[in-house]
């Protein structure tokens, strides 16, 4: 019998045995001698090489996925690159910096501390975006520049500089798309076509051609990239809007998205373009104070398509050139008043609007050779907005209503479109301070505020401006653009036209052109009371006279009506609403390619 007898050795427990032969129940085992004792372990048996973890296969797989995650991001940053367009590399640079310049906001935006850095910054931030991206981002950066009655001056003074950009592709990607279009290269269409553009803008650059038939002909192409990029930018814009307004800033933004959004694609389509241009046409034949002093380019139908507008050749002078038309002397009284006439009539009467009026969309030219009369060329159709019949009756009884400072009636049409802050809505539309049938006492103007209670007090501003979204008529957003630009080139010409006086005549007249159905009498009264409204605003012709007899005579530099305007619209909207308003950024809009 085996004796078993314990032996510590080491950290277990083991027995050892007497010495005799031990023989396997299975003869190919052979026999194991125990000439010494043989040890009997009950801890854990020692780990078998085979199995020793030598610590290396962790790591391995952490190397075999980075190696798979950096090779797939690489394959499709690559795709993303060359069939993509860079779309999705693009949305990622925009959610990246907007969420910093939010976050930034969160942490710093509070009293003592650099306010004015904390905008600047971000301006920084969000131009370097903007100019990385390029395509939609240069014009929504360049409708940033617009805003001047909601964002920090230095924002407008930093994205003023987008209206010199002018990105141009390469005439061999040219070439793809237009063959793309048309089936035919641009060589094989055009009896000459210059490769090098004259002129090109955040979505087309223009090609000067001829036809086989002897016409010259602008050829506008769309930059190649914009189909691709145009939903990617989209969707970024409708993400980070609703980001802004529900969890970062409290705005009510959102529900703006859709409609901007779809304005901005249908800017994107060419055909759309085409059209805007001929329903103009159509309502100038309407009109016989203007269809002498407006043209509209004619298309070339055959020659349009969705990437590529082609249009008639036109020799003028930009209103942008400054210059040149002070050297040919041409009247620039004339100019504005057909421009602002031209544009009256599109909001208050017919319903049509063309958005981007900007000095380098109009073209000056004698109306006939030698004819000292001008004529206005009016260019770019892509960005409009059609009026409903039932908001362009409001709008006018507003305007009318405002400048006769009729209160009642206009709390009455803001209230049905769901707007609560009077002072600041009536300011705006008007784009001159707005007091109405109130009288301030001058001492007791608040004292000037900080940087900090003024941007609060702008925040609050905006977030009581709306009771009720779903009843705001999207239109106010592009026509608050439009008489922007309006005011600005009025501006840039000298304020040679009383500019408020001109929109509000034309509001008022248009009530007088009733729709099919109106009864006599209703017509009569429509009269009666634009007689009498004419009568009332006569007088403010005297501010404005005043005004141009100390620019002119006296020569008193920034001493014109839209000077004075736009000074005493700084301080309202500094003391009563927080905002701060910068001087208007002009641009050409289609930067000509030296």
């Amino acid at each position: 019998m085996l004796r078993l007898r314990p032996v510590l050795r080491g950290p277990g427990l083991s027995f050892a045995g007497s010495g005799r032969r031990l023989q396997s129940n299975n003869a190919a085992d052979g026999f194991v001698r125990a000439t010494a004792p043989l040890p009997i372990e009950l801890g854990p048996p020692p780990p078998s090489p085979a199995r020793k973890h030598t610590g290396s296969g962790k790591p391995r797989r952490w190397r075999q996925r980075l190696a798979y995650t950096t090779a797939g991001l690489a394959v499709l940053f690559t795709v993303d690159y060359n069939v993509n367009e860079s779309a999705l590399i693009r949305t990622l640079r925009c959610a990246a910096v907007l969420s910093v310049v939010a976050a930034d906001y969160k942490l710093n935006f509070e009293e003592g501390k650099d306010i004015e850095a904390l905008h600047t910054r971000s301006a920084n931030r969000i131009y370097d975006l903007v100019t990385a991206n390029g395509g939609l981002y240069i014009k929504m950066g360049q409708a940033i520049a617009m805003q001047a009655s909601v964002l920090p001056a230095v924002f407008q003074r930093k994205f003023s500089r987008l209206f010199d950009m002018a990105p141009q592709d390469p005439w061999a990607e040219i070439e793809r798309l237009f063959e793309h279009d048309f089936g035919r290269m641009p060589d094989e269409v055009f009896r000459s076509i210059e490769h090098r553009p004259v002129a090109s803008a955040s979505v087309a650059q223009v090609h000067k051609a001829q036809l086989i038939t002897g016409e010259w002909v602008a050829v506008k192409i769309q930059h190649p990239k914009i189909e691709t990029q145009v939903w990617w930018d989209l969707s970024a814009y409708k993400a980070m809007m609703y980001l802004y307004d529900r969890f970062w800033f409290d705005m009510p933004v959102y529900f703006t998205v859709a409609y901007t959004c779809n304005r901005l694609a249908a800017e994107t389509d060419f055909r759309n373009e085409a059209r805007n241009a001929e329903n103009l046409r159509a309502k100038l034949e309407t009109e016989p104070s203007l269809r002498s002093r407006v043209y509209i380019p004619r298309l070339y139908e055959d020659l349009c398509s969705e990437h590529v507008l082609t249009t008639e050749w036109i020799d003028g002078v930009a209103m942008s050139n400054q210059a040149e038309l002070d050297k040919r002397g041409w009247n620039k009284t004339e100019i504005m008043d057909t421009m602002v006439n031209l544009f009256a009539a599109q909001i208050f009467r017919w319903g049509v609007v063309h958005c981007d009026p900007h000095p380098g969309n109009i073209i000056l030219r004698p109306r006939t050779p030698g004819s000292k009369k001008l004529e206005l060329v009016l260019i770019d159709h892509g960005l409009y907005i059609y009026e409903r019949d039932e908001f362009r009756r409001e709008y006018c009884q507003l305007w009318t209503n405002m400048f006769i400072f009729n209160d009642a009636a206009i709390r009455e049409i803001i209230k049905g479109w769901g707007i609560g802050s009077f002072d600041l809505f009536t300011t705006s539309v008007m784009l001159r301070p707005y007091r109405g049938d109130r009288r301030e006492n001058s001492q007791d103007k608040p004292p000037v505020p900080t940087t900090f209670e003024q941007q609060t007090r702008m925040k609050e501003q905006m977030k009581n401006f709306l009771t009720d979204s779903t009843k705001m008529p999207l239109e106010l957003l592009f026509l608050g653009r439009n008489m922007r630009i309006v005011q600005a080139c009025n501006m840039l010409m000298g304020s040679p036209v009383n500019r408020v006086k001109i929109l509000a005549e034309w509001a008022s007249s248009s009530q007088t052109v009733g729709a099919p159905g109106v009864s006599w009498r209703e017509r009569v009264r429509a009269w009666w009371s634009h007689i009498k409204f004419m009568g009332s605003v006569a007088g403010t012709d005297a501010v404005f006279y005043i005004a141009r007899a100390r620019q002119v005579v006296l020569r008193q530099a920034g001493a014109g009506f839209e000077d004075m305007i736009q000074r005493r619209m700084k301080g309202v909207a500094r003391e009563q609403f927080g905002m701060e308003i910068a001087d208007m950024a002009l641009a050409e809009g289609v930067d000509v390619v030296e």
